[in-house]
Order: C-alpha cells, then structure tokens, then sequence
C-alpha cells in the first residue's frame, strides 16, 4: 500500500501528454507544468506558459449545438416573355446558393448553431395562369426537398404577360408557412423587369406586410434600372440590385471534377427509400443529377459538392437520414414502410444494415470533401491575378443581400 503514491507519481511522468491532451487548454498546461519541474527526469525546469510569447490567441471554436436555426428563402420569378435568362440563372445557381446559405452560424449559450435553409418558389406573370389569380402560382410551399426545387425549376417555361410583382410578394408573405421564431431569417427575393406597378397590390402595401411580419423584401432587377423598382426598394428599406439575367458561368476545369462526379453519383447509391413517396424520391434525385450535368459542368460539380453537405439532407424519404434524425425511427417503423431488403428482418439486423450504410456515405462524403478543398486551391492559384470585373447575377445579389440580413441578428457565413 505505501508504495501507491510513487507508482502513481512514476505512471504520470510518463504519461503526462496524454493528460494534457484530455485537459486541455489552460488547465492541461498547469498540470504538465506543476508535474515537470523539479522532477529528476523532467531536466531543466519548465517554462511557465504565461511567459512563452505566442501572439494573440486564436478564440476557441464553441461546440456544435444540435439545435438548428431556421432560414427561410421565397423565391419570386418573373416568367413573362423575354425572362428565360432569369429561370437558367435560378437553375444554373440553386445548388451554389443554397450551399452559402447553408454555411451561415449562429453562436447561442456558448454553442454554434448550423441553420436548416427551406425554400419556396413562385412564378408570376405567366400569361396562362388565372388573371383572377394575379398571374401568380405558388410552385413550391417551404421545403427543404431541393431535389423538388430542382424538378419544379426545370419545368418552368416563359409566356406573356402582366407582372404584378407587389401582388405576388403579398402572397408569399401572406400564405406561406413562416417560421415564428424571433431569431428565423426570413427573405423573399423577387426579380423582374417589367415596370413594379402593375396590379392591384401597391409596393407600400406588400412592403408594409412583409416589414410586420420581419420578412425581408430583397428587389432584383433585370437590367440597368428602372424607377418603379428604385421606388418600391426604398419602401421595402433595401438597395435595389440589379442582374445581368442572360450571363453564364464559366467552369474552370480541375483535376479532382472527375473523381467528384463519381463519387457524387455513387452517394446515390447509399439512399434507402421508404414511405409511400421513396421511389419516386429516389428517382427525383437521379434527375436532379441529371438536369445539373446538362446545364454545364459547374453546375454539376457544385450539386454534388451540396450533397455532402448537412444542407442537402432527406429525412422524409431516406431511412438513412430519417434514422440519424431520429434513433428509435426503425423502431416506430412498420415493415411495410420500409425497403423490401428490411422486411421481416429483426430490429437489430435493419440498425446493422442502416449503420453500414450510413457508414458508407460518411466515407463518400469525406473523400469529397477532401477533393473540393483540393480543388478550391487549384481554382484559387488559376485565377490569382486573371478576375475580371465581377458580373452580377441572381446568386451574387441573393447571397449579398442575405448576408446583410443574416449579420443584423448575429449570423456570421
């Protein structure tokens, strides 16, 4: 028994960084440096940390809260002849802007809070919609299915017509689902390029509902400018922005496109559909990747980065991510909502088939995220010294705008 306090005293000096490591910090230091001096083997006495000059000191990063904040984006499109420019755009940009999007943080309780990005689309101006409807059509209802957004942009066409674009910012703001949340951001992007003052809705009057209800209005104008749209930004308290609808993105290849593709598509392959929407689900997404492949390699390139991403997430139809989101789902489950592979098995051999599988797709996600960081170099050093004047376009001015926003209640991106 007397011998106790030596051996313990011998054990530490040994193993003193592996304290130190599960100390940490400040806390960890002390004790490397109480345990060292003076000990035999310890040689010359320790520095004391507070003397060592390392600079200013890095503020620690606080740890990830499981609580998600809320932003929610409408997206208002004018559809009227000529405006073909606008819908490749919102193509062409979805999965780039939703990934800014989903990049912005919250610090709350000594905790950083990711954010959960829901969009909703609408279309106005389309000269086959109801006149009795203002032209308008709500395509999409807040969702985070971007798969969804991404099938309902494609089908989008241009037609007419009458653009009542104060009308159609009253009806987002008025019959979609906004969150209640004080600290939510809540945005409605609408472009056009027609004169704002058509219809029966006055820019102050669909101004004024958004400001009641902290929705931020954000004007996007197809052109150089235009006075009706100047006016109805300064009634909705923001800068009027304005787009170059008809310029595309040039894609600079890099080495690593190749293996991302890949490796974005074979993601697909670790989706387990369920429920009564699964398959079709499962086939959205393969035509999501489709659809971006043929609008441009950028285009695809920047989709299959997103899918690693917590942003693009499937909850209400992969088993993978419903069981990740909640653990007793494969529990509640019954057989008949489940894969045909997982019927009849018992629980514990559908958690094992899930967990390889979830397990598979952290391994995909990670070699594509060591690929894009690979690739953001690249990029970096070929463009050092060749960028041009910047061009404006609908992800440039959505995303700047919403940074603003996002900074005034404590986001940072």
């Amino acid at each position: 028994m007397s011998d106790r306090p030596s051996s313990l005293r011998r054990w530490l000096r040994r193993h003193s960084l592996t304290v130190v490591a599960a100390l940490g910090g400040a806390a960890g230091v002390a004790y490397a440096a109480g345990r060292h001096v003076g000990s035999p083997s310890a040689g010359p006495a320790a520095v004391p940390a507070s003397s060592v000059v390392t600079g200013p000191a890095r503020p620690a990063e606080p740890p990830r809260d499981t609580v998600q904040d809320t932003v929610q984006i409408a997206i208002l499109l004018d559809t009227s002849s000529s405006m073909d420019g606008l819908i490749n755009q919102a193509r062409s940009h979805l999965w780039s802007m939703v990934d800014e999007m989903g990049r912005m943080t919250r610090v709350v309780n000594d905790k950083t809070r990711g954010v959960r990005v829901e969009l909703a689309l609408y279309e106005y101006g389309h000269s086959t919609l109801p006149q009795a409807d203002g032209y308008i059509r709500q395509v999409l209802p807040l969702t985070t299915d971007l798969d969804r957004v991404s099938e309902e942009l494609n089908r989008l066409s241009t037609n007419g017509g009458d653009e009542y674009a104060g009308q159609a910012i009253l009806k987002a703001v008025t019959s979609l689902q906004w969150s209640a949340d004080p600290a939510a951001l809540r945005f409605v992007f609408v472009a056009g390029n027609e004169e704002f003052d058509q219809g029966p809705v006055s820019a102050k009057e669909a101004t004024a509902a958004a400001q009641a209800r902290d929705i931020n209005v954000q004007l996007i104008y197809c052109g150089l400018s235009e006075p009706s749209w100047s006016a109805a930004a300064r009634l909705a308290k923001t800068d009027l922005v304005t787009i170059d609808q008809n310029h595309v993105a040039q894609h600079i290849p890099a080495p690593q496109d190749a293996e991302i593709l890949r490796l974005g598509a074979q993601l697909n392959d670790t989706y387990m559909a369920y429920g009564a929407g699964g398959a079709a689900a499962l086939v959205r997404q393969k035509s999501a990747d489709a659809a971006s492949a043929q609008l441009s390699p950028k285009v695809a390139l920047e989709r299959a980065q997103l899918k690693r991403k917590g942003t693009y997430r499937n909850e209400s139809w992969d088993l993978v991510d419903a069981a990740e989101k909640d653990g007793a789902f494969l529990a509640k489950a019954g057989d008949e909502q489940l894969p045909a592979e997982l019927r009849g098995r018992s629980l514990e051999e559908k958690q094992r088939v899930v967990a390889d599988r979830s397990a598979e797709r952290a391994k995909l996600k990670a070699r594509i995220g060591e690929l894009e960081a690979e690739r953001n170099a690249f990029l970096a050093k070929e463009q050092a010294g060749h960028a041009g004047p910047a061009v404006k376009s609908l992800e440039t001015e959505m995303t700047k705008s919403a940074k603003k926003q996002a900074a005034s209640k404590g986001y940072r991106f």
